[in-house]
C-alpha cells in the first residue's frame, strides 16, 4: 500500500528576518509543525536540515541527547516530519527527503502536481458518471410522466 502523506500548507507572512532561526520557525508554521510556543519542533527540524545539508542524517538517540527531551517526544515529532513528506528515514537516520530544503520543496511540489493531476482525472470521471446518472434519472421521470 502506498505511503500516505498529509501535507498542510498554511499561508504565513514572510519572516521578519531571513535568518536560520526565523526561516526554520516559518517553515514549521507553514507546514503546521509548530504546534505551540516553546516547542522543540523548530530546533529539531533545524538540526535535521543542517545534518542533511552536511550530507548526513541524525538518529533519534542523537536528538534526544542533544535536546534533553524524552525519546518518545523526539519520535513523535520525527513521525510528524515524515508524514509531511519533508523528512525520510534511511536506516536509523532521519534526513530531508532531498539533499537540501530547496530540493525537498521542489520534490514536494512535483508530488503535489502529480496528485492534483490524478484528482483531475477522477473529477472528470465523477462528472461523467454524474451526467449519466442525471440522464438516466431524467429518462425514468419522462417514462413515468408518459405513463400517467
Amino acid at each position: 500500500m502506498p505511503r500516505e502523506e498529509k501535507i498542510v500548507i498554511r499561508t504565513k507572512a514572510k519572516p521578519a528576518k531571513e535568518n536560520v532561526d526565523e526561516l526554520t520557525d516559518w517553515f514549521c508554521q507553514v507546514f503546521d509543525l509548530a504546534t505551540r510556543e516553546n516547542q522543540p519542533e523548530p530546533e529539531l527540524f533545524k538540526d535535521i536540515v543542517s545534518k542533511s545539508i552536511a550530507g548526513d542524517g541524525v538518529t533519534s538517540k542523537e536528538l534526544f541527547k542533544e535536546f534533553d527531551i524524552p525519546r518518545s517526544t523526539v519520535i513523535y515529532h520525527l513521525n510528524r516530519f515524515i508524514a509531511t513528506g519533508l523528512v525520510i528515514r534511511k536506516g536509523r537516520k532521519y534526513q530531508l527527503r532531498a539533499e537540501d530544503m530547496e530540493s525537498t520543496i521542489r520534490e514536494l511540489q512535483s508530488d503535489m502536481i502529480n496528485e492534483f493531476n490524478r484528482l483531475l482525472q477522477f473529477a472528470e470521471k465523477l462528472d461523467e458518471e454524474m451526467r449519466e446518472v442525471h440522464v438516466r434519472g431524467k429518462e425514468k421521470r419522462e417514462k413515468r410522466q408518459a405513463r400517467k
